[in-house]
């Protein structure tokens, strides 16, 4: 008998016991689909995996890129008001009479409350109110028995709120009768 005749044989007889016993076959069958299920879940893992990675990787990027332009609005608002105040700068001395640099000097700060506005930056101006210590910074205290204690007599500088966040307390003199 030849070496294929044998495998043939071989081949035809276990063809033989699969007909004979069709649990064995059944076996056969149900443990690759196990092993397929398994395949198939073990490469949805993989992926899913891999898009979770993306997923990051991408959320990452956009942060760092809306962080890196998050001011790119305000430098847009500021540019005409630099550019403005750069052909102020430019312009012959010689020519240039009190009236026009007074009125330029009014266009620039309106162009710049309108800046602050859009941006919601609040100006805390708080001349005659109440001492708030979250609002304001008191820089000496003075006597004066006309006025209610505790009242702001003085603004040396102007504090700034984004929002509703003090980012700049208004330095203050204070008035203390006691």
């Amino acid at each position: 008998m030849t070496d294929n005749e044998s495998i043939e044989e071989t081949k035809s007889q276990d063809d033989d016991a699969s007909k004979d016993n069709p649990e064995d076959a059944t076996a056969e069958k149900s443990e690759l689909t196990w092993e397929e299920k398994y395949n198939d879940a073990y490469d949805a893992l993989l992926r899913a995996k891999a898009e979770v990675e993306n997923i990051k990787k991408r959320s990452e990027k956009e942060i760092s890129n809306a962080y890196k332009f998050s001011t790119e609005g305000i430098f847009l608002d500021l540019i005409p008001i630099f550019e403005s105040l750069d052909i102020a700068v430019s312009q012959d001395t010689n020519n240039t009479n009190k009236e026009n640099l007074i009125e330029g000097n009014k266009l620039l700060k309106n162009m710049f409350d309108s800046l602050l506005d859009k941006n919601s930056l609040q100006v805390i101006d708080p001349i005659g109110e109440k001492f708030d210590p979250n609002l304001h910074q008191a820089i000496k205290t003075v006597k004066n028995d006309s006025k209610e204690n505790n009242t702001i007599d003085e603004v040396l500088q102007k504090g700034y709120k984004l929002v509703d966040r003090v980012i700049k307390p208004a330095l203050v003199v204070v008035i203390k009768n006691t």
